[in-house]
């Protein structure tokens, strides 16, 4: 089974998503971590090329990683993957994907505007790239129904990591239960 965590930045697609593949014996791949293995630190080369240009780079290593690994991974997805507000026929592609590769599971700390956004700009402040609150707050405003819109299952919460992925792997097996 292929597992693809979107949403975000600052939700916790990594840690619950290393979490979920140890419960589920799966192998556990973070895009954000490969492309910084294989290509370059993210920022980096945003600011030597561009975010579009990072975007077609993100999205031609997601496809070199989904044809090396056929079967049981938790695959976590960058937080642009889904939602660029340049590149509709790019994220349709990416979607499209997903839908066909396996399951889709939105991470988001709680169904509200206000705590989410509060909680997913603290978050990304935290985590020392330089971002500008304001600049966060308006992106995250901004995406938040188009995220919520995604997803086969959905999680809201923002509880300890080993709870969201025990959550996760109970809200799976009842959608491959639901499916087949």
């Amino acid at each position: 089974m292929k597992i693809f965590l979107i949403g975000p930045g600052g939700v916790g697609k990594s840690t619950c998503g290393e979490i979920l593949a140890n419960l589920l014996g799966y192998n556990f791949i973070d895009l954000d971590v490969e492309f910084c293995k294989r290509v370059e630190n993210v920022g980096s080369y945003i600011n030597n090329f561009g975010y579009e240009k990072y975007c077609l780079e993100n999205s031609k290593l997601f496809y070199e990683i989904l044809s090396q690994h056929l079967e049981n991974f938790v695959f976590s997805l960058s937080s642009g993957f889904l939602i660029h507000e340049d590149m509709d026929e790019l994220t349709l592609k990416h979607k499209q994907t997903l839908k066909d590769e396996g399951i889709s599971v939105l991470l988001l700390p709680a169904e509200s505007l206000d705590e989410s956004t509060e909680i997913v700009v603290k978050r990304q402040l935290s985590r020392g790239f330089g971002l500008k609150e304001d600049r966060e707050k308006t992106k995250f405003i901004q995406r938040f129904p188009i995220y919520k819109e995604l997803g086969d299952i959905k999680i809201f919460s923002h509880a300890k990591s080993e709870i969201i992925a025990e959550q996760m792997k109970k809200e799976i097996a009842f959608y491959n239960e639901e499916k087949n």
